[in-house]
């Protein structure tokens, strides 16, 4: 206690002392600047949770994909009847889940099984991140996908009209085999893109698009951040930003609905 006092006075001192040296009337603009400087950039990273873009890329894969990566669903919001509508609208020949649908903060898992009801497509696959396996969820998560339709990938591929998709599943050492591929490779890690190799599009997600300012990568989690990167042998790496967040703030990186046809 005695300790908090002389703190507290200490503070207090220090405050009367600025105040007296720089003035009263500086010491309110310096701390508005303040303020300023910190809630411009939290009020955008909020917009850019609630502003959705597509991307689109014309890679003729024979028909038209989604991938759908990083809901990270909490509630139902207006944010993902909007994803709905234009998912049902672009009608895709393939649904793609790319992993973190959920995480530890999901109440129910009922809320995932309503936002799966709406997705349909003949082919449909999927893929777990690591916040399927953190939450504890992984083995619910596994049969509400196939219970709704979904083949599960791990480390294995399947073969549909638009050539083999490979489900590489997540490793928490982030360190994963070798693979040489030809068709689409599905992983929620874009740190597996280092070891495949062969003429393949590798899709992603887990950075949320990271921190990018004035092209210069502020803040990743990961080897590739956001966008498309060629890979070695003619393949190429997509890392989407993905369509959801823990908490409810985005820098510089807003939703992301991936198209492909």
């Amino acid at each position: 206690m005695i300790q908090k006092s002389i703190l507290l006075g200490f503070l207090i001192t220090h405050f009367e002392y600025t105040l007296r040296l720089i003035g009263r009337r500086k010491f309110l603009g310096l701390f508005t600047a303040s303020l300023v400087s910190v809630t411009i950039p939290a009020a955008e990273g909020y917009f850019n949770t609630q502003k959705l873009q597509l991307t689109r890329l014309d890679l003729e894969i024979g028909g038209k994909a989604v991938l759908i990566v990083d809901t990270h669903l909490h509630s139902f919001e207006k944010i993902h009847e909007k994803l709905l509508e234009i998912i049902i609208d672009k009608e895709p020949d393939i649904i793609m889940l790319g992993g973190d649908l959920i995480d530890e903060y999901t109440p129910d898992i009922e809320l995932l099984s309503g936002f799966l009801s709406s997705l349909d497509s003949k082919w449909k696959v999927a893929v777990l991140g690591n916040h399927e396996y953190w939450s504890g969820n992984a083995s619910s998560v596994i049969s509400l996908l196939r219970k709704k339709g979904f083949v599960v990938l791990k480390d294995s591929f399947i073969h549909t009209p638009f050539g083999r998709i490979y489900g590489v599943d997540w490793r928490d050492d982030r360190k994963y085999n070798s693979l040489v591929a030809e068709g689409i490779v599905l992983t929620h890690d874009p740190n597996a893109a280092s070891g495949i190799s062969g003429k393949c599009l590798v899709l992603s997600g887990h950075t949320h698009g990271g921190v990018v300012i004035g092209g210069a990568t502020l803040y990743s989690n990961s080897s590739y951040t956001r966008g498309l990167y060629k890979l070695r042998d003619g393949g190429m790496l997509y890392v989407s930003r993905g369509l959801g967040q823990i908490f409810p703030i985005r820098f510089t990186s807003p939703l992301e609905l991936l198209i492909i046809e």
